[in-house]
């Protein structure tokens, strides 16, 4: 039974005439969708000796951002960030997902982050790995690996910390593309791979014993291709934030956020529509039942989001302001107008390097000088932790900053009701004074006063989603469940589409949680195909 039979959003599913198939495939897997887990996937299986499909609705393979949590790899153990407790990490993960994820997922994901990432890596040849944060980056090399955070600001004590926040993060930079399209070309080297770019799943086969057995796909010239895998069809489709109606189903509250999107299908439209999700439905899949959750952590200004006074439109604070850029992101998400100002005093040289190591923070202090003098990273800003003066003077120029002498002309800047904005300032004033946050209960340490000129503040909208969390019932084999609690045969999924994996709201407990969920589960799904297809 459908769950979702009837809805505008899912449609119905194509009927598909046998004399319209212009072509027929077949293989032992066929991959649907070439981003990163669908990329791991294709390799994955391509060196277990299967023959592969891949069926992507793009030009090429896709990929995005770049950070990845990577326990256990060589990358961390270079860096001394290998002796985690894992154990705990995925306990924290399910309490700041309000227990609604599975942990069985996160506890294999943990499990073999490490060595998926270091059989990741094997995409390039001698890519370099940085020591240090602001190492500079060798120059004419397609990719290098930059750990987050590294070395962390002094002081710094996770145990404390309200929101934890594991530090085994590596970003792949300038780009991560050149790393996947690397390890594609690895897969297509070993000879048993074909690839169908722009070219889009229209539907599921299902044999008359309910196991799903291939797929039929449109290519761009109107093309019909039948394909059939005998030991399975595995969905790394991505999420779905582009398509209106469904994030109106799921995500309503986040409709009038800000989006981003970078990969485009053959029709020039954002690629991430939910293709797979309304595929495995029509098959009998079930979504899974915990909210799903969207991912747009605030980076605030170029003093970052965290730990900063904030107050809301009505001149008003609001929150504890020691928390996550995605937490507080969800804060400003819930005001009724969703903004909010970050206001900020002269003092801001002192307080940095107390602040909370996340992403949406600033932890570290970098005077003009050193930043420009070639012995670091001359490109280090908010987006790596950083801050520097010039920084803080060109966000000023632009116009995204505001500046003045006197808090009160300041005030009068942002437009906040100036007599109730004056008095929140005072009160926190006050509350930073005798070392006590009783309103919200921010800790000692980050009670950073508003006393000193020169003043800023930011504004404060809705931070930009980048995915929309939620997918088809899934478990630590990659398996698809239908609504009646049962495996569905032949069917399996990775990356954005696979349910269970995130809920509610997208966690920080470990920056780059995402891309090293795709790159575990593409390689899982393939291992679940081939061992139980015996």
């Amino acid at each position: 039974m459908n769950q979702y039979k009837g809805e505008a959003w899912l449609g119905e599913e194509p009927q598909i005439r046998e004399e319209t198939i212009t072509e027929t495939v077949s293989a032992d897997i066929i991959v649907v969708g070439g981003g990163l887990a669908g990329v791991a996937a294709v390799r994955q299986a391509a060196e277990m000796g299967q023959k592969v499909l891949l069926f992507e609705k793009c030009r090429c393979v896709q990929a995005r951002s770049g950070d990845f949590a990577v326990m256990d790899s060589k990358v961390a153990k270079r860096w001394g960030r290998n002796h985690l407790n894992k154990t705990e990490i995925v306990n924290n993960l399910m309490h700041d997902m309000a227990y609604k994820a599975s942990q069985n997922i996160l506890k294999r994901w943990s499990e073999e982050a490490g060595k998926a990432f270091d059989w990741y890596l094997e995409g390039l040849e001698d890519i370099a790995v940085l020591d240090r944060t602001d190492q500079v980056p060798p120059k004419g090399v397609k990719c290098y690996i930059q750990p987050r955070r590294l070395p962390l600001p002094e002081g710094f004590d996770n145990a404390q910390e309200n929101f934890k926040c594991y530090q085994v993060t590596a970003w792949i930079r300038p780009s991560h593309i050149a790393l996947c399209r690397g390890n594609f070309e690895l897969a297509e080297k070993k000879g048993n791979v074909t690839s169908f770019f722009n070219t889009r799943v229209k539907k599921l086969l299902k044999n008359g014993d309910g196991r799903v057995e291939g797929v039929i796909a449109g290519t761009r010239e109107g093309g019909l291709i039948k394909a059939y895998a005998s030991k399975g069809v595995i969905l790394a489709t991505g999420d779905y934030m582009s398509d209106e109606a469904m994030l109106r189903r799921f995500l309503p509250g986040m409709m009038e956020t800000p989006k981003q999107w970078t990969s485009y299908d053959m029709d020039r439209q954002p690629s991430n529509t939910g293709d797979g999700h309304k595929m495995a439905l029509w098959a009998g899949a079930k979504l899974q039942d915990s909210p799903h959750a969207p991912c747009a952590h605030h980076m605030g200004s170029v003093f970052g989001v965290a730990d900063f006074l904030l107050l809301n439109t009505r001149g008003k604070r609001f929150v504890n302001e020691d928390a996550p850029g995605q937490q507080l992101g969800s804060q400003i998400e819930n005001l009724p107008d969703k903004t909010a100002w970050q206001i900020v005093d002269g003092n801001w040289r002192s307080y940095i390097p107390k602040e909370y190591p996340n992403h949406g923070s600033v932890c570290f202090v970098m005077e003009d000088e050193e930043l420009e003098s070639g012995t670091v990273y001359d490109k280090l800003c908010f987006i790596d932790n950083y801050i520097a003066p010039k920084y803080v003077r060109k966000a000023v120029e632009d116009g995204v900053l505001l500046e003045a002498e006197t808090l009160e002309e300041l005030i009068v800047k942002t437009g906040l009701p100036a007599d109730t904005a004056l008095a929140s300032v005072e009160q926190y004033n006050r509350l930073c004074e005798q070392g006590e946050d009783t309103d919200y209960g921010k800790r000692k340490d980050r009670l950073f006063a508003v006393k000193q000129g020169p003043f800023y503040a930011a504004k404060f909208t809705p931070a930009v989603m980048i995915a929309a969390m939620g997918g088809i019932q899934s478990d630590e084999e990659a398996h698809c469940y239908d609504t009646e609690g049962a495996i569905i045969p032949g069917l399996y999924a990775a990356g954005n589409v696979q349910g269970n994996r995130v809920a509610v709201d997208y966690p920080l407990t470990v920056p780059g949680l995402s891309h090293s969920l795709a790159l575990v589960y593409g390689r899982i799904a393939v291992e679940s195909a081939v061992r139980e297809s015996r």
